[in-house]
């Protein structure tokens, strides 16, 4: 019986007091209200951008409990991040209660490593297996391939690593991969190693990322039994943004309702984003096909965006084939119109986008942690860092380097790993010689080939240096690192998770070290372990940290109360919203991607990142492109994106077509001849149909190959080739100190020796 002074009968008493089924349907539309009530069989929610799914999810659940047809262990929601899962996790607890704990709300990931937890041996398995990172993976693949002599240069680890992750998600296995691939000597050379890999896994007691979906797959076809409980337990279950699952995380879907069929899945194809992670848009389009019995509802009452930045987003995805039709409306403004900048090269637009930035703050009165630039790719951030820099504007770049991929913050993962779990070959391999101990490549291969003869695990073998072959200061080096591991291993029994991570901090050596490096960034990493320690005291064991740590998505990350401009890609974007966003680089090969160009399918998916790109603006949308850029050291003209053609013209301003600007002498600035910049009209050059013509063009100078000039930024050189007319006008030109660039003339400062 538990006590009336426990903890969890005080939170009983403050909690609210289940509300009626009644009460869960004010507020909602129609079509929300009839998502939540359905009952008896399959539903797809077809959920559009900013249309309230995750309320309906959250009230779906709560209704199901407040009606009795389910208890909270009954019922299983999986979405796609630890973020989300949490906040739904939240939100049904604050309309129900405590009993909101029992249900399963997580990942996917998450989910199938509960799972596995409780049943690995199903399959073999130790209950305290590793989990592998990405970083973890590749590494195993580059030692497999140094062993077999192979050359890491024409055939690089990270290729096929990204090879064995893809046939995972496919569920090919290493033996049916060599198979298929028979024909081809370097596909199947690929074969070799992911058998070695997975055998590899199999010894160290680990699993990489993939396997956690494959592997619980797997473990419930290998017991029935486990299957049936599975699936007599979770009487309803629901799974959110149903267009990015993969295969196998669709089979795992089908396995698991096949038994009562309360299905209920939420998405939207039109934001299908994710292929390139093996996302498989076919899922959710063919949801029908699979249960011609299911409910369909389609969610189109938008409560985020403006009608002008719905009808541009609903113009644009028009435009593919493969989607379920519907249309985004809203109740609220029709909203102003969408700004669209033509720049004339890539730092006007970073200029500009700075401008636009300050204009939001002082007309809108937004802050900067109500506003976001997006781009199609990483690199395409370094401009927009330098003009934030120059205009004085606090940024951040979200999914850069992430906290949990910082060298010192792994490393002391990889010790709590090994304590978790002493067969982790991986970590023991990471931290062996960290800090450093003398014991080198060619002393961990003497080790390697010890723990391979003997049956033995990595770190085991450092019991046996000595016998492996080590001497001296390797020797002397393992033995200490030996000692560590049971040391650690000792106190994991009496301390919490956050006074390991400083155990470990400390006894390793890894704090001395930094200290005696006494710089600002040593500094830094010892605040970075700081924080990692902090983390940890959210957690009861070492196993649950390690394994959540193991589990951060990008995008969990962002804090929207950080006074700062968000600079992310629209990949990232993706389930987030700002009030005022700037999509940059609206360019043919950029934004659509150049790989996209030939395939239709990946054009329809560019469309839809376009879409999600659009819709992620609640009040205030810019877009922009430059006539030029640089790619790979060379100045080239550039088109403006199709995306932008289509979104019709009655949405836009676009701002090529403004009144002239007061200022309209050519100055040389940063490097390069254009129109000066007025920044208080919210405009800077280039802000044309075109780039403006110079007059010192190729005709003009007379230029012909053999000539000497001299570049503002790059110094003296020779032409060395020469091409076009007018705006076109181009010359190769091969500096001293730069080698040969591509110059469009209109744009380059430059002139005669």
């Amino acid at each position: 019986m538990r006590s009336p002074f426990s903890d969890e009968a005080l939170f009983d008493d403050l909690a609210p007091s289940r509300p009626q089924p009644v009460d869960l349907l004010e507020g909602l539309t129609e079509p929300q209200r009839a998502a939540v009530i359905q009952r008896g069989g399959p539903l797809l929610v077809v959920a559009g951008a900013g249309s309230g799914k995750t309320r309906v999810l959250t009230r779906r659940i709560a209704h199901l409990l407040a009606t009795g047809d389910a208890r909270a262990y009954e019922v299983m929601a999986i979405t796609f991040t630890n973020k989300a899962a949490d906040e739904m996790r939240r939100r049904v607890a604050d309309l129900v209660g405590p009993e909101a704990r029992d249900m399963w709300v997580s990942t996917f990931h998450s989910a199938c490593l509960r799972m596995l937890r409780a049943h690995a041996d199903v399959l073999g398995y130790e209950r305290g297996f590793t989990i592998y990172d990405a970083g973890d993976a590749q590494g195993l693949v580059e030692r497999i391939m140094n062993e077999l002599n192979l050359d890491t240069k024409r055939l690089a680890p990270r290729s096929v690593s990204s090879a064995i992750s893809a046939a995972k998600n496919e569920m090919v296995n290493a033996t049916r991969f060599r198979e298929v691939h028979a024909g081809d000597p370097s596909r199947k050379r690929i074969g070799e190693i992911y058998e070695i890999y997975e055998a590899r896994l199999r010894a160290a007691n680990a699993m990489d990322f993939d396997d956690l979906l494959i592997n619980a797959v797997a473990m419930l076809r290998a017991d029935p039994l486990v299957l049936a409980n599975y699936q007599k337990r979770f009487r309803y279950l629901l799974v959110d943004e149903f267009q990015d699952t993969n295969g196998v995380q669709n089979e795992l879907v089908m396995m698991l309702a096949a038994e009562h069929r309360n299905l209920c899945v939420v998405g939207d194809s039109d934001q299908s984003i994710y292929r390139f992670r093996a996302a498989d848009v076919r899922n959710i389009l063919q949801f029908e096909e699979r249960f011609p019995d299911a409910q369909v509802i389609v969610l189109e009452q938008n409560f985020r965006s403006t009608q002008t930045i719905l009808d541009a987003a609903n113009a644009v995805i028009s435009r593919n084939s493969r989607r379920r039709a519907k249309n985004l409306f809203t109740e609220g403004d029709q909203g102003e119109k969408i700004r669209l900048y033509r720049a004339g090269d890539e730092y006007d637009e970073g200029r500009w986008i700075a401008s636009e930035l300050r204009r939001f703050a002082s007309e809108y009165g937004l802050g900067w942690n109500q506003m976001a630039v997006f781009y199609r790719t990483n690199a395409q951030s370094r401009i927009l860092e330098e003009e934030m820099l120059r205009a004085g504007i606090a940024y951040r770049v979200i999914s850069g380097m992430r906290f949990y991929d910082r060298k010192e913050v792994k490393n002391v993962l990889a010790y709590a790993r090994l304590i978790v779990n002493p067969r982790d070959e991986a970590s023991a391999r990471r931290v062996i010689n960290e800090p450093k101990r003398g014991i080198g490549d060619a002393a961990q291969t003497k080790l390697g080939a010890y723990a391979a003869e003997r049956g033995l695990s990595f770190a085991e073998a450092a019991d046996h240096a000595a016998d492996a072959g080590l001497t001296s200061r390797a020797l002397a080096g393992a033995s200490k690192f030996s000692f560590l591991l049971d040391e650690l291993r000792a106190l994991a029994n009496d301390l919490s998770p956050r006074e390991m991570i400083e155990a470990i901090v400390r006894d390793s050596g890894m704090g001395a070290a930094l200290r005696e490096e006494n710089t600002d960034e040593a500094y830094s990493r010892l605040e970075n372990l700081g924080e990692l320690a902090s983390a940890a005291a959210q957690y009861e064991t070492l196993l649950d940290f390690v394994e959540r740590m193991a589990l951060v998505a990008d995008s969990d990350q962002l804090d929207a109360g950080a006074g700062a401009v968000s600079l992310m890609t629209l990949h990232v974007a993706k389930g987030l919203e700002f009030p005022a966003v700037i999509i940059s680089g609206l360019e043919e090969t950029i934004f659509p991607h150049r790989r996209a160009l030939s395939d239709e399918a990946e054009l329809e998916e560019e469309r839809r990142l376009c879409y999600v790109g659009l819709t992620r603006a609640m009040r205030h949308l810019s877009l922009t492109h430059a006539w030029t850029r640089t790619t790979w050291g060379q100045r080239t003209d550039a088109l403006a994106s199709r995306f932008l053609a289509e979104v019709p013209s009655e949405l836009v301003v676009d701002l090529s077509s403004s009144p002239p600007m007061r200022r309209s002498s050519f100055v040389e600035e940063d490097g390069f001849v254009g129109r000066a910049s007025s920044f208080a009209e919210g405009r800077a050059f280039g802000a044309g149909a075109a780039p403006p013509v110079r007059s010192t063009g190729a005709e003009t100078l007379g230029l012909r190959r053999g000539d000497v000039v001299v570049h503002d930024r790059y110094g003296r050189g020779v032409v060395v080739s020469v091409e076009g007319e007018g705006a076109r006008a181009r010359a190769g030109v091969n500096f001293d100190a730069h080698g040969t660039k591509q110059l469009v003339l209109s744009m380059t400062p430059l002139r005669r020796a």
